[in-house]
């Protein structure tokens, strides 16, 4: 995880608290305004191995803008952190699921960005039905319609 987030930070619980704290509540800060950020932890026989979470993709810009893509729009952001559980092919299965239980019944499209030289991640996405869109910067853009809503 490391590799990809927050590299120069030294976690502890207090900052775990500062920066993830009111998502358990349901809502992340943006200027100010208080956007729904959907929160949870991955477990795999009880024991917690990532994270995932889910948000109107609109509710938080990107540069460059999200344009020309559904109105309803999720997102999502992923990650295993339990390095025995890398690599076993776990990620698409969970996205997968996870699609099937929060994202299509509630948004007509899922969008996903990931850095480029994360060919793991990629590879996850692909294998849930993520289609490629664009290459932004050094980011990877792209998207899964749902099949309900």
């Amino acid at each position: 995880m490391k590799a990809w987030w927050d590299q120069d930070v030294a976690w502890t619980p207090e900052l775990i608290k500062e920066k993830y704290g009111t998502y358990i509540e349901g809502y992340k800060l943006e200027s100010g305004v208080r956007k729904p950020i959907h929160a949870f932890i991955i477990s795999f026989d009880d024991q917690p191995i990532g994270y995932i979470q889910y948000y109107n993709a609109y509710d938080f810009p990107r540069d460059p803008p999200l344009e020309g893509l559904s109105d309803s729009l999720a997102a999502f952001d992923i990650f295993i952190g339990d390095e025995n559980y890398m690599g076993k092919g776990l990620g698409p299965i969970i996205i997968k699921q996870f699609l099937r239980d929060y994202i299509d019944p509630n948004y007509k499209a899922c969008f996903v960005d990931t850095e480029i030289a994360n060919s793991n991640a990629f590879k996850a996405y692909e294998k849930a039905g993520f289609k490629y869109i664009k290459t932004i910067y050094d980011c990877v853009w792209m998207i899964r319609e749902t099949a309900s809503v």
